[in-house]
């Protein structure tokens, strides 16, 4: 959905319906006024990552605002489409009371000139600035007004868009990897057909949990990916092993809201501790100001793992999933992935990925690099449900697959017979659809 350019008409059609739901709020609400927050985002792309970045932050910032200043708040609600990204508050207090937060929040926010946050009285009166004594709204490149420069076409198209990926970068550096690891985890589950997993079409192996148990687990995770990030950014300067403790705390307490979320569903356990040590390697590389290379981002991961297998397996009591699978099969799993700095991924996946990308789109390089890591690695959760004999099956079926020379339309139906068949023997390859997860992620964040 992000990144897809669309017509004036459309553009004009989400004005009508956000006019419609304006006045069916004030109609359900008489004494209430009403804040509509939109954003001024230039060009046929209305929906870029940087926008729902900008977004996120607005709608936050309106609670945060409306919360400090004793606001009661009766209703509010988001809508993410293609023609852009708005919110709606409907508030007890005045108008002109609401007018005032809303030129505080556009004025002085760092990224407030991107923000639109019109006012609406009971009768459905638009406020203006003027009737606060306030000057019109400034370009968000210059110091002139923005309607002046928009009529005049001013600015480039180009130097408006990077203006806004410089200004996301510099104030919401963070809620912006976050969103791209959110947008890493929704492209894996939605990612259809998968072999026993969870996708679009049904559960795979996996009784307790559906698509829509991950959607609220991964907008539990979401907060917690921000505080990995500005975490890791804070303690950039000390050594990197006294950071991956801080970033497990926080990695204990995002379990903890994710089976919040999803009632005591393990959705997302394995990815969470992946996150941690991604968005850790990304904040301290921030905090230096240094390139997101492969080879840094893997510098990175490895000193903030460094040991962790002996520390976790070698030297810790099988009172684990993780450490039953060492001392039971003598590999370390996802630990000795992290402590090569995810290696598999930096050498296989995402070459892999990346080339196939080129020649044959994102949806079937997903799908072959799903097989590949299904084939190489030595997935825990293979192992938890079929023993080795269910992991053996599986890395030798996705081997076969991914080498049968067939038309890129057969994919589905391969995969669809091995969903099939993997969940008849109730086998699900959680660590590698986490892994799959983890190259989409670095391809863009790399590409970036």
């Amino acid at each position: 959905m992000i990144g897809i350019s669309i017509t004036l008409e459309a553009i004009l059609r989400a004005k009508e319906e956000r006019v419609f739901k304006q006045k069916e709020l004030l109609n359900r609400f008489p004494e209430a006024s009403l804040i509509s927050l939109s954003l001024n985002i230039p060009g046929p792309i209305k929906l870029s990552h940087e926008a729902v970045v900008v977004h996120e932050c607005a709608h936050k910032t309106v609670l945060t605002m409306l919360e400090n200043e004793g606001i009661e708040l009766l209703f509010h609600e988001s809508k993410v489409a293609l023609t852009g990204a708005e919110s709606l508050f409907t508030c007890t207090a005045k108008a002109k009371v609401l007018k005032v937060i809303a030129c505080k929040i556009e004025n002085n926010h760092p990224l407030g000139r991107l923000m639109d946050i019109d006012v609406l009285d009971t009768t459905g009166k638009i406020l203006s600035r003027s009737e606060l004594g306030l000057p019109k709204r400034q370009c968000f490149m210059c110091n002139d007004e923005a309607h002046t420069c928009a009529r005049a076409q001013k600015h480039t198209y180009a130097a408006l868009t990077s203006h806004i990926k410089s200004l996301v970068k510099q104030h919401a550096f963070a809620e912006s990897m976050a969103l791209w690891c959110k947008r890493a985890m929704k492209t894996e589950v939605e990612l259809t057909p998968k072999p026993g997993l969870v996708d679009c079409a049904n559960s795979g192996a996996h009784d307790d949990m559906d698509i829509h148990t991950f959607y609220v687990s991964i907008d539990a995770i979401q907060p917690f990916t921000i505080r990995f990030i500005q975490t890791a950014h804070m303690y950039a300067h000390e050594e990197a092993k006294k950071s991956f403790k801080r970033l497990r705390e926080i990695g204990i307490a995002c379990e903890k809201a994710m089976f919040k979320a999803t009632r005591g569903v393990n959705t997302h356990k394995g990815m969470i501790f992946c996150l941690a040590v991604l968005c850790g390697a990304i904040g301290r590389l921030n905090a230096n100001n240094e390139a997101f290379t492969c080879k840094a981002l893997q510098v990175q991961m490895q000193a903030l793992c460094h040991n962790l297998v002996e520390d976790d397996l070698l030297h810790a009591k099988p009172n684990s999933a993780g450490a039953r699978f060492f001392h039971e099969t003598g590999s370390a799993g996802i630990r000795a992935v992290a402590q090569s700095g995810f290696a598999i991924i930096f050498e296989k996946s995402l070459p892999f990925f990346e080339a196939l990308k080129q020649n044959e789109g994102e949806d079937i390089a997903l799908k072959k690099t799903l097989l590949l890591l299904i084939s190489l690695i030595d997935d825990s959760t293979l192992w938890s449900r079929g023993g080795v004999e269910g992991l053996n099956y599986a890395k030798i079926k996705a081997h076969d697959l991914l080498h049968i020379k067939s038309e890129i339309e057969k994919i589905n139906d391969l995969l669809n017979d091995f969903d099939t068949d993997m969940t008849s023997k109730k086998l699900s390859p959680g660590g590698s659809a986490d892994l799959l997860a983890m190259t989409w992620l670095l391809a863009r964040i790399v590409n970036y």
